[in-house]
């Protein structure tokens, strides 16, 4: 898969495949030239549980504690912002929280959704 993207390097593009492909929302292989780092793989597997959960309207609660865990050992600022939203959710779990979580994570991730979208050649459900 060769995907034109301007803000993603290889190594971010494959990172995001390799994240597609093993939670089965993309089939095949990624390219394995461009190795993506840890943090890299983290923002991937963070990026398409994030798409999923714009599809699948999963568990918010569910949602941070699993990318806070994919992110802990990979980026401490990101861990860091995802606890924070995670303190904000239990201290008032309403609609208002959730949609601007939403927004704020769907803004660090825009480039990321963007080229979910682009291979999946959806529109994302905002």
């Amino acid at each position: 898969m060769n995907y034109e993207n301007n803000f993603l390097n290889q190594s971010q593009q494959t990172a995001l495949q390799q994240a597609m492909i093993n939670t089965k929302l993309l089939n095949g292989t990624s390219n394995t030239n461009n190795m993506p780092t840890p943090e890299q793989q983290a923002y991937g597997a963070i990026a398409v549980m994030l798409y999923r959960f714009n599809l699948q309207k999963i568990k918010w609660s569910s949602f941070l504690k699993t990318a806070i865990n994919t992110a802990s050992n990979a980026c401490q600022w990101l861990a860091s912002e995802l606890t924070r939203c995670q303190q904000e959710y239990k201290a008032q779990p309403n609609d208002a929280v959730i949609i601007e979580q939403n927004a704020f994570l769907n803004g660090i991730f825009s480039e990321e959704l963007a080229y979910i979208d682009a291979l999946l050649g959806t529109e994302l459900l905002t």
